[in-house]
């Protein structure tokens, strides 16, 4: 699809755009440590975008910078309430944002990241970048200064979409990732392929020894949970637990 560049900053003028939230949870209490939050546009005469259609065309039209801004701005701003309660119960209650490889690339994306977080009132540490690994290229001098500079203000940086392309997680330790999010696709045969268990099994093992965090996205059947249990894992999410909610949800939600 394409969108013209003036088309998406109507779209944020008029509030054409929400975020909706899916919990992330301890997978041996269902207890919520974070909220990811996700994109949604209801376009005036297409109806609902997906953002697999937008994002890409946001990139091409360099429209994604603007619209990254808003996503990071609102998700926080609508997630003062909760983390504000959060610790009020001393509980911790991560947001998690999706960052665009080009965004990556700026020059003083993560200053203006930490920036957000000031004004908000969002404290770095209670914040994680999702990033596709692919966009991770140490050979940018712009990627680099950014890690360093979400490392240094300790913002958790996770490796998203892991398992779709030639993925090694000795690469995530050489980039100092945080943590790395299964995609769906590595545990859709889970119950049947004796072959994709060892090699979560295996892959569970080499993350804790590294200090990685994973969580495994996608969950739908507690047969799927009973198994990533038992191989080791602690952190997921997916429609056994909670599809992604508005944010006047999430209170319920987060303290369950």
């Amino acid at each position: 699809m394409k969108f013209p560049r003036s088309t998406v900053q109507a779209a944020l003028e008029q509030d054409q755009f929400r975020l909706v939230y899916q919990p992330i949870v301890m997978l041996n209490s269902r207890d919520v440590v974070g909220f990811e939050a996700l994109a949604r546009w209801a376009h005036p005469t297409r109806g609902e975008v997906s953002p697999s259609d937008f994002i890409p065309a946001f990139e091409r039209n360099g429209a994604i910078a603007a619209f990254g801004e808003w996503v990071v701005r609102r998700a926080m701003t609508e997630a003062a309430v909760w983390h504000r309660r959060a610790r009020e119960l001393n509980q911790a209650m991560y947001l998690s944002v999706n960052v665009s490889g080009y965004e990556l690339q700026q020059f003083a994306y993560s200053e203006a990241v930490v920036t957000i977080c000031v004004d908000c009132e969002h404290r770095c540490q209670d914040l994680r970048v999702e990033v596709i690994e692919s966009f991770l290229d140490l050979d940018r001098q712009e990627v680099r200064a950014n890690l360093e500079t979400f490392r240094r203000e300790e913002v958790f940086v996770m490796v998203d979409d892991y398992g779709t392309g030639a993925s090694d997680v000795h690469r995530l330790i050489e980039l100092a990732a945080d943590a790395l999010k299964l995609d769906i696709s590595m545990i859709a045969d889970i119950e049947t392929s004796p072959d994709r268990r060892r090699y979560l099994e295996k892959l569970s093992t080499i993350a804790r020894r590294a200090g990685l965090e994973v969580v495994v996205e996608g969950i739908e059947r507690e047969s799927q949970l009973a198994i990533l249990l038992a191989l080791g894992y602690q952190l997921g999410q997916g429609f056994l637990f909670s599809p992604a909610v508005p944010a006047a949800e999430v209170g319920t939600l987060s303290h369950h």
